[in-house]
């Protein structure tokens, strides 16, 4: 099993999540396969997840998905 990403692997990660473009590893440059996790109905509260697990080197990371804009 991979190690964790470090603090830095993990800013660029939701850098590109935030900026709604397709993150990369940054570990390998290789691309993400993406499972939006569904929401619980036993949970009081709303989180949008998201699991990303790259498709090169297997590297994985389940993370809050980017927040929706205010209208």
């Amino acid at each position: 099993m991979a190690e964790e990403f470090d603090s830095h692997e993990v800013r660029r990660i939701r850098a590109a999540l935030s900026g709604e473009s397709e993150p990369v590893c940054p570990r390998c440059g290789g691309p993400f396969d993406r499972t939006e996790i569904p929401q619980r109905d036993d949970v009081p509260y709303v989180r949008d997840r998201v699991w990303l697990i790259c498709a090169a080197c297997d590297a994985g990371i389940v993370l809050d998905g980017p927040r929706a804009s205010p209208p």
